[in-house]
């Protein structure tokens, strides 16, 4: 199963500050067996690392980094990715860059924690919370 990784959750993986900390064990575990294929963005990597160093010293960021980095695959944006996401009209255009990057790379869902993202779930890419995204595991 192929999950992009919102750069909320990143941030939550990343400090171990989790607000579902049952569900994002499951899918850690999900990662772990290779049932869930997590990707992100170098973008991701870069507000993730910019959050970080706010709070942690630079060699402490580095070390985090480092250890969660390699359990992502990367998918990268386009020109095309940004123009339809301007097109969809979204008060956040990282998210509808996102979105556009996960549709065009057929991922299975989007994982997120962000309460305006989730509302633009569809059928066809499901955008979840951790809960609703280990619920969903469980029932396939």
């Amino acid at each position: 199963m192929k999950i992009f990784f919102d750069v909320n959750i990143v941030l939550e993986l990343a400090i171990k500050k989790m607000e579902n900390p049952e569900a994002n064990l499951f899918i850690l575990d999900q990662i772990e067996a290779g049932k869930i294929v997590p990707f992100i963005t170098t973008g991701i990597v870069q507000t993730t690392s910019y959050f970080l160093l706010k709070y942690l010293k630079y060699q402490k960021t580095k070390e985090v980094l480092e250890t969660l980095i390699p359990n992502f695959e990367f998918l990268e944006g386009k020109k095309t990715h940004v123009f339809n996401a301007l097109k969809m009209n979204l008060p956040d255009i990282e998210d509808a860059i996102f979105y556009q990057i996960a549709l065009e790379n057929h991922m299975d869902a989007i994982l997120t924690s962000d309460k305006n993202f989730l509302k633009l779930s569809k059928p066809y890419l499901p955008i979840l919370s951790p809960v609703d995204l280990a619920d969903w595991i469980k029932i396939k």
